[in-house]
């Protein structure tokens, strides 16, 4: 059967989405429902009908609000927040629960290495905070990675705490324990993984969800997010701008000409070149008494402020 809705299989997991604003288009939700039902019927699968979640980001006037059912008949149970493949959002599609409850559970796994683990040396310390805090506090950040300044200082805090205990790192500034560590900030990291997400979707190393095309009024490679479209007067506008795909758009174009004509290499080698001009750019995550020379640490306002790089 040709389904309308968008439908995406894991391991243990389905997620069925659709753009909803008539009776007509719920109507055609709970048919391609019905259809995922018989297919799992006729493979001798079962759902877990206990685990069934309906989320309504957006509210549409025309569509009522009655729930969704279940091969039984049973009614799907409305959600404000769900847990999707680890992450957790809500019906006004911000992370802000997610976040919290990655900074708690990266604290508590900090205290369970500086309890049972007396040493403060550094290579030790950081081969742990890597592979135990680091990796936690990055699962799936593209996805949400903030951009309120206090969502992003909560998260900073992570590496900011940990490294503070490492031997001989105690006098330092947070900035100077970077550079001394050779670390990226968290945001800074998070920053790159979006600018390598971008540049494989280009490359077709990666399927392009966010329907990047290249801009063919430019001589240089910059692109467009055609999926989205951002009006300023829009009650969302805030929303829209914010989005995945306008930030990972803007990040792309915010770097020099020569990195975004990059193509026909593999990864590693335009990992190399972006590390190389990385390094160049100032990573200066917000601390105590300091000025930033740009707007803010993110890549797009330290890249205007030194065109030079």
């Amino acid at each position: 059967d040709i389904m309308r809705c968008i439908v995406r299989c894991f391991m243990d997991d389905t997620r069925i989405n659709m753009k909803v604003k008539t009776e007509e288009d719920k109507k055609t939700m709970q048919e391609d429902l019905n259809k995922i039902y018989r297919w799992a019927e006729e493979n001798v699968m079962k759902f877990n009908e206990m685990k069934f979640e309906q989320i309504t980001c957006g509210v549409t006037k025309e569509v009522s609000v009655e729930p969704y059912k279940t091969s039984t008949g049973k009614e799907i149970e409305f959600k404000s927040r769900v847990k999707d493949l680890g992450v957790v959002t809500n019906e006004k599609l911000n992370f802000k629960e997610h976040i919290d409850s990655v900074v708690l559970a990266c604290k508590i796994k900090q205290g369970n290495i500086f309890r049972n683990f007396s040493t403060r040396k550094e290579d030790t310390l950081m081969k742990l905070y890597k592979t135990h805090i680091r990796s936690k506090a990055e699962y799936c950040c593209i996805v949400w990675s903030p951009t309120n300044k206090q969502e992003i200082s909560k998260i900073e805090r992570i590496q900011k705490s940990f490294t503070n205990k490492i031997e001989g790192m105690e006098d330092m500034n947070y900035h100077q324990r970077l550079k001394s560590l050779k670390l990226y900030s968290l945001e800074r990291r998070r920053k790159r993984y979006m600018i390598i997400n971008t540049w494989q979707q280009l490359e077709g190393q990666r399927e392009n969800l966010m329907d990047f095309e290249l801009n063919g009024r430019s001589r240089h490679r910059t692109i467009k997010a055609t999926r989205v479209k951002w009006n300023r007067n829009s009650k969302n506008s805030s929303l829209v701008y914010n989005s995945q795909a306008l930030k990972m758009m803007r990040l792309f174009n915010a770097i020099p000409e020569y990195l975004r004509d990059t193509t026909g290499v593999n990864l590693e080698t335009f990992k190399r070149k972006l590390d190389k001009w990385l390094a160049l750019v100032p990573d200066t995550p917000i601390i105590d008494n300091y000025k930033a020379a740009a707007e803010s640490n993110s890549l797009v306002h330290q890249a205007a402020n030194g065109r030079n790089w």
